[in-house]
């Protein structure tokens, strides 16, 4: 009987030895996971629309933001249209701007002025450019150039919170293809 008593007794202190062995490797601080701090990096968005959606967002954000000696809506089809009311002579005369849109390497969109008409009046475009960026308070993101017939629209200029910031992709209307990148820059 003695031979069973201390073969227990080894059992027994094999499965305190075993347990105490686990209980340790579980305290024991282990490999931690490598969590990459990206707080202080940058990160984007990437945005797709449509030139319905696109339309719809550009007259929502120019009716909260526009100054208001202007009256006017964008329509976006195989080009842009901007269409409304210039205060002239006591009077509102329609007027009709189109433009067709590039993106440059940077993000900023240009809009190149292809057509504009007062009534059924055409006139020259970079005259009237001339005239719209001497007597009119345009954002300050937007950048009339009369002798190139262009409007530059500084996207990464565009007062957002935050510090956030956009940049055009992509702008083929012929396709329906409009890509933006919203951009949350590094703290």
């Amino acid at each position: 009987m003695k031979k069973w008593k201390s073969l227990f007794f080894v059992l027994l202190a094999l499965n305190v030895i075993a347990a105490a062995v686990i209980v340790t490797l579980m305290v024991m601080p282990g490999e931690q996971a490598k969590i990459q701090d990206q707080t202080k990096s940058e990160y984007g968005f990437h945005i797709t629309s449509s030139k319905e959606s696109l339309s719809r967002f550009v007259n929502a954000y120019l009716k909260e933001k526009a100054s208001n000696q202007l009256d006017y809506k964008v329509d976006i089809n195989n080009d842009v249209h901007v269409a409304g009311k210039i205060k002239a002579f006591s009077t509102s005369i329609n007027a009709v701007v189109t433009f067709e849109p590039s993106v440059q390497k940077n993000g900023d969109v240009v809009l190149k002025v292809t057509k504009f008409s007062l009534g059924e009046l055409s006139l020259p475009i970079s005259f009237v450019l001339n005239y719209m960026d001497s007597f009119y308070e345009l954002p300050s993101f937007v950048h009339v150039h009369p002798s190139d017939k262009s409007i530059e629209v500084r996207l990464s200029e565009m007062p957002l919170d935050n510090g956030m910031y956009v940049k055009a992709d992509k702008i083929n209307l012929d396709t329906d293809e409009i890509e933006f990148s919203y951009y949350h820059p590094k703290r």
